[in-house]
């Protein structure tokens, strides 16, 4: 508001006032595997769908969900055969890449090439410490980058690690700066990797009450680190619009069935192909109908032919 001269506009006043629920912006720094929208969770539901059904009983789930996990796994072991015989897929001779290309998956391998490719087009402009101040090379005026490394841990102001679990370009461009040939363990997440790597890593095995001491130590500390106003609040609480109640109007069909009546005699309780008074009439009619006359009855040559 500053920057822009913008400390008079209302309407950027109620905005920074409301600045605790920019949600987006405080939810940065959690984890959830890049996912921002329900299309990853509505692509789940109709991976599911293909073996349960709504008339699946409980039993029957249990053996369809075995099944929807072997056929995942049956799909990764395939993606590695055929990574496998295709062959490398590495765009450089860099051990960083390298590292990636044994240890992550070839889903989020994707990914971190990606932002490997990347890494090359930023420049560290200032570099003070542990502290570098990175900017895009065609971007000269534009958004500046702080990223610290201090040879074991790292922390950039993108967040993308926090946010998504694979490290940014940013952190990658440091590395190729200061010479790191080797991503710490500790930026290889175990849900990126695979499962033969995930057996070579040490795993931690604390108690129950250790690991509620060390929770309660950590969640200390970040509220003495943290400011107050950095908390997300409960939203506002609104209205809910509900449709007034009216009474609803009876359909022509509740009021009750007209009764058919007949077509001939235009009595109730009968049709026109029962009714009795048509059957008395057609056949006094029938008694009535002219016969046909012949020539010679008429008295005239039988050449001509006399239509009656």
């Amino acid at each position: 508001m500053t920057k822009y001269n913008m400390l008079s506009n209302k309407h950027v006043i109620g905005l920074y006032q409301i600045k605790h629920f920019w949600v987006p912006c405080y939810l940065c720094g959690h984890f959830f595997g890049g996912i921002t929208t329900t299309g990853r969770s509505e692509s789940i539901n109709a991976f599911i769908k293909w073996f349960v059904s709504s008339h699946t009983n409980l039993i029957q789930l249990i053996k369809q969900v075995d099944l929807a996990i072997e056929d995942i796994e049956q799909t990764q072991s395939h993606d590695m055969i055929l990574e496998t015989y295709r062959g490398s897929s590495l765009r450089s001779m860099s051990p960083l890449e390298d590292q990636a290309h044994s240890v992550l998956t070839p889903y989020t391998f994707k990914i971190f090439q990606e932002e490997f490719r990347r890494a090359t087009q930023y420049s560290v402009l200032q570099e003070n410490g542990i502290q570098f101040v990175l900017q895009y090379y065609k971007d000269e005026t534009g958004q500046r980058l702080k990223v610290l490394w201090d040879g074991k841990m790292t922390y950039c102001s993108f967040k993308n690690f926090e946010f998504v679990g694979i490290l940014c370009r940013h952190v990658l461009s440091v590395f190729l700066h200061k010479d790191c040939y080797q991503i710490p363990s500790l930026y290889l997440p175990p849900r990126w990797c695979h499962e033969t790597s995930l057996s070579e890593k040490e795993l931690l095995v604390v108690d129950d009450e250790n690991l509620v001491d060390k929770e309660n130590t950590v969640d200390a500390n970040v509220n003495d680190m943290i400011d107050g106003d950095c908390f997300i609040n409960c939203p506002l609480l609104s209205k809910i619009k509900v449709r007034p109640k009216q009474k609803r109007m009876k359909g022509r069909r509740e009021f009750g069935k007209k009764k058919k009546s007949c077509g001939f005699c235009k009595h109730v309780d009968h049709n026109i192909s029962t009714c009795s008074e048509k059957d008395n009439c057609t056949s006094s009619n029938g008694a009535e109908k002219r016969k046909k006359c012949t020539s010679s009855e008429i008295g005239l040559n039988p050449i001509f032919s006399l239509k009656c």
